[in-house]
């Protein structure tokens, strides 16, 4: 009886309009139903704009939307300033011969640079105020006249994700690799495009601002999946993710008061929860966006069954790995004076040395900066630090490794050695997770501490687990969740797809199984007073 009291308390006080809620369920079925009636693409544009508008003044205020906008206004007009300057070099130097024109753009691209820079610092100064501001642990506010009043900072939602999707376009824009938007509503539509602006993933806006011209007509197929898909996310989300955090949050926000197997279990769970969070959320997202017509790029590939650190950051967040790949890892490694200096240790006989520096600095800058972009202060940068070291290890130790392997005779084509390097990598992100997740430094040190402190392997079989705001029946939910959610990965990994496989199945069957995914949210869901089932890991960052 208390489930369903929660669940009619949920639906009344249900205001907010965070990926689930309840509110924003709806108010997605609303926009859907009338996107579908609309015919021309100016109008479904418009219409896009205003559930943007909508979602996000309802989310965190009109002062947050106001810097969304002048963000979005010094992006347009610095890209179509840019692309000006590169037209009036097509027109001057069209009749001059290649060597020459590679030699005017130059001095063209020294012009455009400086738009380019000013627009970079105003986006970059407005992201470090806010990290800053988090760092201080200011208040957050919603009005300008707080704001003043020196009441808070304000905190634009998914600063981090549209200031780097901004970043890139421009970047792409003065790199000559896209044309400028000259429509502004179309770039703001982009920007403030409700299903990624909150957790991603980190769009390319050329690439959005094609679909966002083209939506589709409705149909049946692609709707049904994309509703599909977000069951599945709010399964991930309320069902897995959320009842993990009850336990693993008691355990992180007081350290001290636990000791060995709990805060290891707490650890392992804790790179569950993250998993079920950040993956639910893309799924809903994605979901929403599939039902539009609108394919987002992909942001997760089954990552827990990578076999090396690479790998896996190969298939988790994927869209911040190929942005940092994409605009500071490459053009670090192939700046003309960091490869002069790198060549010069070579011809002074420093081979190895060359070689290695070749690869830390642009490897190290990226996982700096990727700390720092999960958030502030000594825990992220040692964050950082911990997957820059571990990848140049697994890179320069691979010939010792290879030689181990040999010398022991491991047959590294069999079944239980390829499933020990996936627990591995596994275990080598829940190592990192350590640094970050209490919140300070310190507190992470005292986390380890605890773990090695006592065993308290009496925990597993006195019944203690269960007074930490989980029952036995809880445990068996999420053991039971995490399990069915490995074996739709492994299904994925093998090339299996699920959805269009339902969708093949009798219509009564296919029926029972929506059903059953929609009381499992009703029923197993962990939502009502106490739960702020809105609020996912990465939609703070």
């Amino acid at each position: 009886m208390n489930r369903y009291i929660a669940l009619l308390k949920w639906i009344i006080d249900g205001t907010s309009m965070g990926y689930t809620s309840l509110v924003f369920f709806c108010c997605v079925l609303f926009f859907l139903c009338v996107l579908f009636l609309l015919r021309s693409r100016k109008a479904k544009i418009l219409w896009v704009l205003t559930a943007n508008l909508v979602f996000y003044v309802w989310s965190v205020g009109i002062a947050a939307l106001v810097i969304v906008l002048g963000t979005a206004i010094v992006v347009y007009l610095s890209t179509r300033k840019m692309g000006s300057i590169y037209h009036v070099f097509e027109e001057e130097t069209k009749e001059m011969a290649p060597k020459e024109r590679t030699t005017a753009l130059i001095s063209y691209k020294k012009q455009a640079k400086r738009y380019l820079l000013l627009a970079m610092l105003l986006i970059v100064a407005i992201w470090v105020y806010v990290k800053v501001g988090k760092l201080l642990k200011f208040d957050s506010v919603d009005t300008f006249f707080a704001w003043m009043q020196g009441k808070g900072i304000i905190v634009p939602l998914g600063i981090s994700y549209y200031s780097l999707s901004a970043i890139g376009y421009m970047l792409d824009v003065f790199w000559r690799k896209t044309k400028p938007e000259r429509n502004f509503l179309n770039l703001f539509s982009c920007m403030t495009y409700f299903p990624h602006i909150v957790q991603g993933p980190i769009s390319k806006y050329s690439k959005l601002m094609k679909q966002m011209e083209a939506i589709p007509a409705f149909d049946y197929n692609r709707v049904c999946f994309g509703l599909q898909l977000m069951l599945w996310g709010y399964i991930k989300k309320l069902v897995i993710a959320d009842r993990l955090v009850v336990f693993t949050g008691k355990v992180f926000s007081s350290p001290a008061d636990f000791a060995g197997i709990e805060i290891l279990l707490a650890v392992l769970l804790c790179t569950f929860q993250l998993y079920a969070d950040f993956s639910g959320c893309m799924d809903i997202v994605g979901g929403i966006s599939q039902a539009i017509g609108i394919d987002l790029a992909v942001n997760f590939r089954q990552p827990f069954f990578s076999k090396s650190a690479a790998e896996f950051w190969r298939r988790w967040h994927m869209t911040l790995g190929d942005w940092t790949r994409e605009y500071i890892y490459l053009p670090i490694a192939t700046n003309p004076h960091f490869m002069r200096w790198v060549w010069k240790l070579n011809q002074k006989g420093k081979k190895w040395l060359s070689s290695f520096i070749k690869s830390l600095v642009p490897l190290f800058t990226v996982w700096i900066f990727t700390g720092l972009w999960h958030g502030t202060g000594a825990g992220y940068m040692l964050w950082g630090l911990y997957w820059c070291v571990l990848m140049t290890l697994s890179t320069e130790l691979k010939p010792w490794f290879e030689w181990i392997i040999t010398s022991l005779k491991i047959d590294t084509d069999q079944y239980g050695y390829q499933v020990w390097k996936m627990i591995r990598t596994v275990l080598c992100f829940a190592v990192g997770r350590t640094f970050t997740v209490t919140g300070s430094l310190s507190q992470g040190f005292l986390l380890w501490k605890q773990m090695f402190s006592q065993l308290r392997l009496w925990v597993l079989f006195d019944g203690s687990l269960y007074n930490y705001g989980l029952d036995r029946k809880d445990f068996c939910v999420f053991l039971l969740g995490i399990i069915i959610m490995m074996m739709v990965d492994a299904c994925h990994e093998k090339g299996g797809k699920i959805r269009q496989s339902l969708s093949e199945r009798p219509l009564v069957l296919r029926w029972v199984v929506y059903y059953a995914a929609m009381f499992t949210i009703v029923i197993l869901g962990m939502y009502g007073p106490g739960y702020d089932a809105a609020s996912f890991v990465y939609g703070a960052f």
